[in-house]
């Protein structure tokens, strides 16, 4: 994806963000960004899988944002090899926004579940009608309010989502205290925007040395 570099400016300002962390693990080759959020983050009442369609206002402590590059599954040997279809970043199951799963506090996954047997086998989650609020995934005011605390508090311009956005991912994982995301996120972006930053603070240690 083209980008420019008043695109790169807007993300070194995201980056520079106290409440955000960036990590490039070379040897993974995954890239991980962490927000914290401690606050409240409101749902709109949505979600396929809430019983009551409330809207809650849920303490959510942190998201994390996660992409892996697909060099990181092969051998050094067959790396050289690799076509260009084969190099991309994924971010498959790799985002979560971490939340106060007591169910004390405006929080969701409250309820009772059914077994595993009740739901046929399957992975998800299913809450007993009528017990609890249900799950937050699926609900949109979540997911867009979590993008808002990003523009208002984070200092994320709306212009770097097509670089790194989220979504709940098709398996909809949820569990007492963490909700799942897939991460669409421009690696190679957020690797430029750092070398590029990591220059400019050499040159600001240079400059105070002296």
């Amino acid at each position: 994806m083209q980008y420019t570099q008043q695109h790169k400016e807007l993300a070194k300002k995201f980056l520079r963000n106290g409440n955000v962390a960036f990590d490039y693990d070379a040897e993974e080759m995954r890239i991980s960004i962490g927000i914290d959020v401690n606050d409240r983050i409101w749902t709109d009442g949505t979600s396929l899988w809430s019983d009551t369609k409330a809207k809650k206002g849920v303490l959510v402590e942190s998201l994390g944002l996660c992409a892996t590059h697909s060099r990181a599954s092969y051998s050094e040997e067959d790396r050289a090899d690799l076509e260009a279809d084969a190099l991309y970043w994924s971010g498959s199951l790799e985002g979560y926004a971490y939340y106060d799963g007591t169910g004390k506090d405006g929080t969701w996954c409250d309820g009772e579940e059914h077994t595993l047997e009740e739901k046929g086998g399957l992975v998800n989650g299913v809450k007993r009608e009528g017990t609890g609020d249900g799950y937050i995934y699926t609900d949109d005011g979540f997911t867009a309010n979590l993008e808002q605390y990003m523009t208002d508090k984070c200092d994320f311009d709306r212009a770097l989502f097509a670089y790194l956005s989220f979504d709940y991912s098709e398996q909809g994982m949820q569990s007492e205290g963490a909700v799942n995301f897939d991460v669409e996120m421009e690696g190679d972006f957020w690797l430029a925007v750092k070398e590029e930053m990591d220059l400019e603070d050499d040159v600001l240690r240079a400059k105070a040395a002296c």
